[in-house]
This record gives structure tokens, C-alpha cells and sequence, in this order.
């Protein structure tokens, strides 16, 4: 037997970025569209201050090209992050979608009449409290496997 403490089983990272595709991909959609709107109105309103208070003489065709040379490192930098923004999501859904996932495999498995196993979620997971609770319910139900196991043992 390790030496380890049954703790650390749960500090080790997900292997798999991506649990749910329909609620990640919906966050990460979202949020994207968020930061794209984000960076298209902070875009005009600079044209438009520049327009307004720093060259009000000039015409607004030049102070749009004249505001994406004196800003394209913003650009640029703006844009290069949204990848890293991206993966920086999917990370923290994988923290909610995770535990919801692995929560939705033993309820599957408890409606089929198959063995349920407790919950362990991680320790920097979401909803850990609903672990706790659902290993409650299935311990006073009978559910688990461990006392499916026992009670075919007795029989």
C-alpha cells in the first residue's frame, strides 16, 4: 500500500481539457463574443476621441488609418491573447463541468440499477458539497457499490 495520503489522488490535474462540449463551448462562445464586442467599441471610441479632442482638422478615413498605426501593438497584443483567454476558460469550466459530469454518470448508473460509486471531487473543484450530499443519499439508499457487493457476498 502507498504512503501517500488518499488526498493526493485528487490534486492531480484532468487529463482532458474539454468535459462538455455544449456547456464549455457555450462559456467559451459567450465570453468570446463579450471580448470581441469589447474590442470593437473600445476601437471606435478611440477613433472618435482621436477624431474629436487630437486632430480635429483632419478627415475621419485619416484618423482611422492614422489610429491603426499608432495602435496596432494594442491590436496585436489584444488579439494574441484571446487563444490564451480561451484555454484560461475551458480551465475553470473543466471545474464545474467536471464534477457535474462524473455526477451525471452515477445518477445514469443508479436509474439503470447498476452499483454507484461515491463522489471524490478535487480539491480546487466546484460543488464539492454536492458530492458530499449525493454520497449521503446513496449510502442511506444502499446504492453504492461497495454494499452491492456485501449484500452479494451474504447472499
Amino acid at each position: 500500500m502507498s504512503a501517500e495520503p488518499k488526498d493526493k489522488l485528487f490534486r492531480k490535474k484532468r487529463s482532458r481539457t474539454v468535459i462538455d462540449r455544449e456547456v464549455q463551448y457555450g462559456v467559451v462562445w459567450k465570453i468570446a463574443v463579450h471580448w470581441m464586442a469589447l474590442f470593437a467599441c473600445n476601437s471606435i471610441a478611440l477613433v472618435i476621441w482621436i477624431g474629436l479632442f487630437e486632430q480635429p482638422d483632419v478627415s475621419w478615413k485619416q484618423t482611422v488609418v492614422d489610429s491603426f498605426r499608432r495602435f496596432l501593438p494594442f491590436f496585436v497584443i489584444t488579439a494574441a491573447l484571446i487563444p490564451a483567454f480561451v484555454l484560461d476558460t475551458l480551465k475553470l469550466t473543466n471545474r464545474f463541468a467536471g464534477p457535474i459530469s462524473r455526477l451525471r454518470v452515477e445518477l445514469a448508473n443508479a436509474a439503470e440499477g447498476r452499483p454507484v460509486r461515491h463522489l471524490k471531487f478535487r480539491n480546487n473543484d466546484y460543488w464539492r458539497e454536492i458530492a458530499n450530499g449525493f454520497n449521503t443519499l446513496i449510502d442511506r439508499a444502499g446504492l453504492t457499490a461497495e454494499q452491492n457487493e456485501a449484500s452479494n457476498v451474504a447472499k
